[in-house]
């Protein structure tokens, strides 16, 4: 899946990011500019001090294991972070 952010006050810019992404296909990396706004990051601040929104850990690494959080992100199937503990 892949997502498409659309900058209003940079139209110009943007169709210009999609136009090159579509050149290269479907399996090439897509441009990606993210610019939230205060009134955005102080709503998801107000949701996250409520707990209304948490991260989704797949595993939990110990730091000495970090060869094999390297090697479950390489072998795909991963649903959600990949955290190491320190």
């Amino acid at each position: 899946m892949v997502a498409v952010s659309f900058d209003i006050d940079r139209v110009v810019a943007a169709l210009g990011y999609v136009a090159a992404s579509a050149v290269h296909g479907s399996r090439r990396v897509r441009f990606f500019s993210g610019n939230p706004r205060r009134a955005d990051l102080d709503r998801l601040a107000a949701l996250v001090a409520r707990g209304a929104v948490r991260p989704v850990v797949d595993r939990v690494f110990p730091l000495a294991a970090i060869a094999g959080a390297h090697q479950a992100l390489e072998d795909g199937g991963v649903r959600g972070k990949i955290v190491v503990s320190v």
